[in-house]
């Protein structure tokens, strides 16, 4: 009797013993998962993990400042060390000689003619020549050349402003007045005058004409 009821006692321990164990190992593994410091990332209204996004300040760096370069003054004058027209852009007149006097108005160009710096209706200088006793000027009245007058100068003397003709022949520009004839030699500057049947030639020292050419051999 006392036999069969400690044999029936071992399988009822033996139960015992192995829910023990399952709840210990239970314990156990709930313990570990609570420990567990990872925390998901917040999930948008889609349920999908969202990325931070840095701020404006934090993705984007200043541009530098943009300095425009300062634009230069046009030139009013050519003197010794004005360069015209580096650029070889279209210009629509040469620019008058520094110290000469400005171009002349309508009424002082009606009143006493052109100087060599032109004006009036014959605003543009086409063509400069300085020879050894003159200065001359071709003042045109639209940068086409088609009408003009010759302006010239002699030292000293007084200011002859007569209507030009271009002699392609000759590739120069060509006056007359009084008698005396008056001739500039478009390749090269020279002023021709031809008066009481002697002609004379004074070569030129600088030159320059609206098309650009050299004013050098």
């Amino acid at each position: 009797m006392s036999q069969s009821a400690s044999s029936r006692r071992k399988p009822l321990l033996l139960l015992v013993v192995a829910l023990a164990v399952a709840a210990l190992v239970a314990v156990a593994v709930w313990r570990l998962g609570g420990d567990d410091d990872v925390s998901p990332l917040a999930a948008g209204p889609s349920g999908e993990p969202t990325s931070e996004t840095p701020s404006p300040e934090a993705s984007t760096t200043p541009a530098p400042e943009k300095t425009s370069p300062k634009a230069e003054a046009p030139e009013k004058c050519e003197g010794p060390d004005t360069q015209f027209n580096v650029e070889g852009i279209r210009q629509e007149s040469l620019l008058p000689d520094c110290g000469a006097p400005a171009p002349v108005t309508p009424a002082e160009q009606k009143k006493s003619g052109l100087g060599l710096s032109c004006g009036g209706s014959y605003p543009v200088i086409l063509y400069k020549t300085t020879t050894t006793g003159a200065k001359t000027s071709i003042c045109g009245r639209t940068s086409s050349g088609e009408e003009f007058r010759f302006v010239t100068q002699a030292d000293g003397g007084d200011t002859v402003d007569v209507k030009g003709e271009y002699d392609p022949q000759l590739d120069a520009f060509v006056a007359k007045k009084d008698g005396v004839s008056y001739a500039v030699q478009a390749y090269d500057g020279t002023l021709v005058v031809t008066k009481d049947g002697r002609t004379t030639k004074q070569k030129s020292s600088d030159w320059i004409s609206l098309d650009n050419e050299s004013d050098y051999d």
